[in-house]
């Protein structure tokens, strides 16, 4: 193949960004203002026909059309069951959330968590909104979804019950912003069942576009307080949950075991030579309380000086109350930290910024899902991105708690002890999230066990890493962390690397899963992450097979079928085929005949698209000699299949090199449900991509070069595959 490094390659590039497109996108296409107009204009109130007020909005099951908790369920707006509606009342705070009959406490603790910070409530419930000027019924929200903004349009009629909210209500009973922003995340995800347990990190993400941190609990752990203390400072979203094995129940201290709490505050009291740490918490329900030590009514607060007990202590059942650390450690089994941006995760070096990659991929059954064990044949099919960390932290002193050091995006790096000693070291954050998982609970789907392991590329190995034998040298390396495997939406790690180059293999637990996901790289110093993706290109070779002759019986054959017209149809090419891929069958290797569809689109591909000439003819049969013998190298035990995560490497045999989103589409489209691919889906596939890269062949100087399209002509074009 002396032409094998001649290729028609085609380039895909960025679109212009039309004009709005780095503001939030509207869901559904649906805008709030010219709603609102148009409603006003016409004198109506907004009925959302995306998410319309019935049962199939409440839910599939226990909210289900027929059930019992769905009963006497009347969908009202809020002038009519409330004398003077407010979207938000001035005196707003965190104890207005208040959670219904939903079992969404982590939704209500995220969002009791935000009103610490107005201008963070403000990017999600956008001000303006009122049910007195320009009032016609709709109202909106803006949620990050999985890279993006969103704004979510409503109508606000709610689901009430004898009268009364089923789900979240303002302690305030004529404040509605918390049941409508409710309602706005159904939507989103598809009805209000589908909101019923979580985690709340995934509404603090969801709320701020960060990135969420859980942090496993035990008696020992050094430096929690500091890191409560210096998260909230930041800005940071923290909630805290007790575990329990068997659902939600209330203990004899009146804290609910298998409860989101919302962390609100910390607070260092001394007592004579001691020092107490206290940490504030809020439960969604907006009451029942901590009875222990330093609860509303423990005598403990009487000893502190009064100006002390003005400015801690609110004796109100409204679900806050004080605990000191170690009563919490005892009690409470992780920690959830949400860092709301960027710029607040922090402090960033001087003249630096933050470094972030963005990266959406999907598991493909058969392609690249490959499990979570590197010792198994599939695994090095799992997405790949190679990351390289330039620039060493500085080595600075840790800022010392009375715990011990807790490091942070400085010399220590990770939540936890330092750790490394004077070893260069880059910290990098890396969050892997699966998306829109929610919605789909209502086909009895839920979050996957995902997770990721990160290796060492050493740099003897970065010049073949392009090269044909790069898959070959995947199981030597070294694994250098790896982030927990759990059934999270959101699974993210701080990694303390030195300075070099990494590959990050985000996975599903099992090989076959499949999910949408996508993989946040964050690092306050310089760093590179790639996807390692094929170029799209193929080999001119692949495109101009050699004039092969014709056998004479052969040539008599099509003379015989084809008549007077000389040319075949697509079932005449059917028969002709039948008969001459015969000998294969014969000798147990590439078994099974060509299908009438597969011969249409032969006729398609190298046809005039009607008929077959003896010329046409000769074209077709010198490339399924060659993808024969392609097909016949990767059916190793002669069975007429291959495995369908081997199509990349035969296409890549047969000259075809395909970037992942495209190779993702061909196996999904060319496997059968056993994950195989035979001659007759490999032939079909190889032939389109023959026609696609003839076609932009034609535009090219001697039939190579690059081709450069943008992404949404590159999908036209290939559509039909």
């Amino acid at each position: 193949m002396a032409c094998g490094s001649r290729r028609v390659t085609i380039q895909l590039v960025g679109e212009e960004a039309g004009p709005g497109t780095g503001g939030p996108k509207p869901f559904r296409g649906q805008r709030y203002e010219a709603i609102r107009t148009a409603c006003l204009d016409e004198g109506i109130l907004f009925q959302d026909p995306y998410f319309p007020a019935g049962p199939d909005a409440l839910g599939y099951d226990e909210l289900g059309p027929n059930s019992e908790k769905a009963k006497g369920v009347e969908w009202m707006r809020p002038h009519e069951f409330c004398a003077e509606p407010q979207f938000i009342c001035e005196d707003m705070s965190r104890t207005d959330v208040c959670q219904g009959r939903l079992g969404n406490c982590w939704f209500l603790a995220a969002a009791a968590s935000l009103t610490l910070y107005p201008r963070l409530l403000c990017r999600v419930v956008p001000p303006g909104q009122s049910f007195q000027d320009g009032y016609a019924g709709v109202f909106h929200f803006q949620l990050w979804q999985f890279g993006h903004w969103v704004d979510v349009v409503v109508d606000d009629r709610l689901p009430v019950r004898e009268g009364k909210l089923m789900f979240v209500r303002s302690r305030q009973r004529n404040e509605f912003w918390a049941p409508l922003l409710e309602k706005a995340y159904a939507k989103l995800h598809s009805s209000y069942e589908v909101m019923r347990g979580g985690h709340m990190n995934e509404a603090f993400v969801d709320f701020t576009g960060g990135v969420g941190e859980v942090l496993y609990l035990r008696q020992d752990l050094p430096g929690l307080f500091s890191a409560v203390r210096h998260a909230l400072a930041k800005e940071s979203l923290v909630g805290a949950t007790a575990l329990s094995d068997r659902g939600e129940y209330r203990t004899e201290d009146g804290l609910v075991k298998g409860h989101a709490y919302s962390v609100t505050g910390t607070y260092k009291v001394t007592l004579g030579f001691t020092k107490v740490r206290l940490l504030r918490l809020r439960n969604p329900w907006g009451r029942v309380e901590w009875t222990g030590a330093w609860s509303d009514s423990c005598p403990r607060w009487d000893v502190l000086p009064k100006e002390w007990r003005d400015a801690l202590l609110v004796k109100k059942e409204d679900g806050e109350f004080w605990m000191e650390l170690k009563d919490f450690l005892r009690h409470f089994n992780t920690v959830q930290i949400c860092s709301l941006s960027p710029e607040v995760l922090g402090p960033s070096p001087a003249g630096g910024g933050w470094h972030i990659h963005t990266f959406q991929g999907r598991w493909v059954r058969g392609f690249n899902s490959g499990g979570s064990q590197p010792g198994t044949e599939t695994f090095w099919t799992n997405p790949q991105f190679r990351l390289t960390l330039l620039e060493p932290e500085e080595d600075e002193e840790d800022e010392e708690d009375e715990e011990g050091p807790w490091g942070g995006w400085g010399a220590a790096g990770a939540w936890g002890p330092a750790r490394g000693g004077r070893i260069p070291k880059c910290t990098v954050l890396l969050s892997l999230i699966q998306r829109n998982r929610r919605r789909l609970r209502a086909q009895g789907l839920t979050y996957l066990t995902v997770g990721f392991h990160v290796f060492q590329i050493p740099e003897e190995l970065l010049g073949l890493w392009d090269s044909p034998r790069s898959r070959e040298l995947l199981p030597g390396l070294l694994r250098a962390d790896r982030s927990p495997f759990c059934a999270r939406r959101d699974v993210s790690r701080r990694c303390r690397l030195r300075p070099g180059h990494y590959l990050v293999v985000p996975s599903a637990a099992r090989a076959g899963d499949e999910a949408d996901f996508t993989l946040r790289v964050f690092s306050e110093r310089r760093h590179t992450v790639v996807e390692i993706d094929d170029v799209i290109s193929a080999d001119l070779h692949a495109l101009m097979v050699p004039y092969i002759p014709l056998e004479r019986g052969l040539e008599q054959l099509f003379q015989e079928l084809a008549g007077e017209e000389e040319a075949l149809s697509a079932s005449q090419l059917q028969t002709l085929l039948s008969i001459a891929l015969e000998p294969a069958r014969a000798h147990a290797r590439t078994p099974g005949e060509i299908g009438i569809r597969t011969c249409e689109q032969l006729l398609r591909c190298f046809g005039n698209g009607q008929s077959f000439t003896l010329h046409h003819f000769q074209q077709l049969w010198g490339h399924l000699l060659e993808w024969q013998a392609t097909f016949d190298k990767f059916d190793e035990d002669a069975s007429g299949a291959m495995n369908s995560y081997e199509l990349r490497l035969a296409l890549n045999a047969a000259g075809f090199h395909l970037n992942n989103q495209l190779t993702q589409a061909l196996t999904s489209r060319y496997r059968d449900s056993r994950l195989r691919v035979d001659f007759e889906r490999f032939v079909s596939c190889a032939a389109q991509l023959t026609c696609i890269f003839r076609h932009c062949s034609q535009h090219l100087e001697g039939g190579e070069g690059v081709v450069c399209l943008t992404r949404r002509q590159w999908m036209e074009m290939a559509t039909f595959l």
